[in-house]
């Protein structure tokens, strides 16, 4: 990817660049072990609280993503002004604190409520720091930095699947909402005393409205964010539901789930996030149409691994080391790590089409529709088609609610094909408008 002729000259270090590329991979950690904990932890809860698998949905999803969609853009807002590492400390306290009140709940209302001010302080998480990376790691590091979020999240899903499992069966869900919420406090300090604000080239603020108008203004921009969205719809669908499905598919229950969810999904995710920012550093240098093609063929080709591990018979095993290991682990392995491949890429794309004066906004602008199409409305389709499907499929309805919702992702991969067909000529008209 060409240099961002409106970058700051080089600030740091290379060993402070990868202190705080650490320090945001952890607070991503924690941010995505606060939101997701309670997939692991839905059965205990539902049966706990007396819910149905729709009021599952709703705290599952609604509960977080429509509060976290009013309240991301104020964030950035705020976070393209003042201090970036003030705003994370705050979101990362909030949020930290709700998940630990959300321990004390003892209705559907409750525990609604703390998930809202999960949703909230949220927020304050995601966009403020791939500002803070863009500004402090050089161009030519950017995705590969951005993928320290990405990465993030999905060890925060292993993490809140391994520990919440274990927790969970062990001490019950309240014991592991506050053991995953609290850790939080004490990070929240670490950001604020540790790390540094970087310098931003000298121009007026950008409003939201200004910075949306900016973004939308390219082709580029408005199919690459339809086409993540849509493919969210399945990808949040399938992340929240799919522990639920270990457990009444294939029985897997508490510490077991977590870390079979973990291998089986999570970690190859990550390790395919890694990939796929190095290859999309390496090939955007030549042509950043790659940036686009990578999301695609990573959420296009993903799909039928993803539906065959929903599909396959539980009972068709292979013997590994005196292990009976379901064929359908392995299908779900090799989706898992091609789906991973597609966030750092979009991520890095939104930053290119950005000015340096709106680099939080841009990921809340596209972060937004994505949060709220993609958890508003996946785990909620999911568990409505789950209870709506189970007078005539029983303990199988959830498996092929997810199918139908897997059957969603192709869609969001033509969405960057489209996108690719005008990215280059977007960004050179970018670099056109900084060079003025």
């Amino acid at each position: 990817m060409p240099d961002d002729p409106n970058s700051p000259p080089a600030a740091y270090s290379r060993r402070y660049v990868f202190y705080a590329i650490a320090v945001v991979f952890l607070v991503s950690v924690v941010n995505v072990v606060d939101r997701y904990i309670l997939s692991v932890l839905a059965p205990s809860i539902k049966a706990d609280l007396e819910l149905s698998d729709t009021s599952m949905g709703l705290l599952l999803g609604p509960s977080f993503s429509v509060v976290h969609f009013l309240a991301v853009l104020p964030a950035a807002w705020l976070a393209d002004r003042y201090a970036r590492r003030t705003v994370i400390a705050f979101g990362l306290f909030v949020w930290s604190a709700m998940t630990s009140l959300g321990a004390g709940a003892q209705n559907f209302g409750q525990l609604f409520l703390t998930r809202m001010g999960v949703g909230i302080g949220e927020a304050a998480g995601s966009p403020p720091s791939v500002g803070l990376l863009s500004d402090t790691a050089p161009t030519s590091l950017r995705t590969r930095a951005l993928s320290a979020i990405t990465v993030g999240a999905l060890v925060g899903v292993a993490a809140g699947m391994v520990l919440g499992g274990y927790l969970g069966e062990t001490h019950g869900w309240r014991v592991a909402l506050l053991a995953v919420g609290l850790p939080g406090l004490a990070l929240a300090l670490l950001v604020r005393l540790t790390l540094r604000e970087p310098p931003r080239a000298s121009g007026p603020g950008v409003s939201p409205g200004a910075a949306a108008r900016h973004l939308f203004g390219f082709p580029s921009f408005r199919w690459a964010v339809a086409g993540v969205c849509v493919a969210n719809i399945a990808i949040a669908g399938r992340n929240l539901w799919e522990p639920s499905f270990l457990d009444r598919s294939y029985g897997l229950t508490g510490a077991e789930l977590g870390l079979v969810y973990v291998l089986i999904g999570a970690g190859p995710s990550a390790i395919g996030a890694l990939v796929g920012a190095s290859l999309a550093d390496r090939q955007a240098a030549h042509d950043v149409r790659w940036l686009a093609w990578i999301c695609a063929g990573s959420i296009g080709l993903g799909t039928p691994f993803l539906i065959a591990f929903l599909l396959w018979p539980v009972d068709h095993v292979i013997e590994i080391a005196n292990l009976s290991i379901p064929v359908g682990y392995g299908w779900s392995v090799i989706g898992s790590f091609i789906l991973g491949f597609f966030s750092p890429p979009m991520a890095s794309l939104a930053q290119a089409l950005a000015t340096q004066q709106m680099r939080s906004l841009a990921h809340a602008i596209w972060t937004m529709p994505f949060t709220l199409i993609g958890m508003g409305l996946g785990p909620l389709i999911v568990g409505g088609l789950s209870e709506g499907l189970k007078p005539g499929y029983g303990e199988d309805s959830l498996r092929y609610a997810l199918v139908a919702a897997s059957g969603i992702l192709p869609i969001g991969a033509i969405g960057f094909l489209i996108a690719a067909r005008d990215l280059r000529a977007d960004i050179a008209r970018v670099d056109a408008c900084k060079d003025d």
